[in-house]
């Protein structure tokens, strides 16, 4: 029995820490926030994401000298992989990620529960305009009752191959599991939103995005992993 449970250990460390990921999406949003009387400020968002798992995806970063830089997110194990970028054309494949580290994160698990408990939404339907772009009424509450939203957004949707409303929606409320909030009838892709708090506006717009079809793997010998 003991020898049954040392190898079950065994296989659970091992598979935790070949880790694969698989990406079908590279996506781009330019971000615009304006907080009072400040200047707003604008930031482009670049992602590879798996339409058919949320659990993790990927960041790219511009450095000096035109270099680039990605990071997997991988929420599910509580991980970071960073990776130095060996090539930006697209299609982007998987060894032009040259791997570097990874960090353990905290686990996130506790957080994202707390914030279930206190972030709640709505979706209205509004209209579907000739151009075929959908526009829906989102707002965000802080009770249970929906009453006296904290923020409100006018979103703007074009039907999509598949379903990549979450990448545009979490930038939009800063909530990583909003997926599991607002459900829609229909795929969609975010175009454009813009929303409203007491304190800040934000605007978003779509700026590019490639279908994507490529796969990193980390084996367990190459895995370094470095103190957070």
């Amino acid at each position: 029995m003991k020898k049954l449970m040392l190898l079950f250990l065994i296989f659970a460390f091992t598979k935790l820490l070949s880790q694969e990921y698989h990406f079908d999406y590279y996506i781009q949003h330019k971000h615009t926030i304006k907080r009072n009387k400040e200047q707003p400020e604008i930031m482009d968002f670049q992602y590879a994401v798996n339409s058919q798992d949320h659990s993790y995806g990927i960041s790219f970063r511009s450095g000096k000298n035109r270099t680039a830089s990605a990071v997997i997110t991988d929420f599910k194990n509580s991980l970071q992989h960073y990776f130095e970028l060996r090539n930006t054309g697209f299609p982007l494949k998987g060894n032009d990620f040259n791997y570097t580290y990874s960090v353990k994160m905290p686990s996130v698990k506790k957080q994202f529960e707390a914030e279930s408990k206190r972030r709640f939404f709505t979706s209205d339907f509004i209209d579907k305009g000739p151009d075929g772009l959908s526009r829906h009424l989102i707002k965000e509450f802080s009770n249970q009752k929906l009453k006296n939203p904290r923020m409100s957004a006018e979103v703007v949707f074009a039907d999509f191959t598949d379903d990549l409303s979450f990448v545009g929606l979490r930038l939009l409320f800063d909530y990583h599991e909003i997926d599991d909030k607002l459900k829609f009838e229909n795929k969609y892709i975010l175009k454009s939103a813009s929303g409203k708090s007491e304190n800040f506006k934000i605007d978003i717009s779509l700026e590019a995005v490639e279908p994507q079809d490529f796969d990193i793997k980390i084996n367990q010998d190459q895995l370094s992993l470095k103190n957070n």
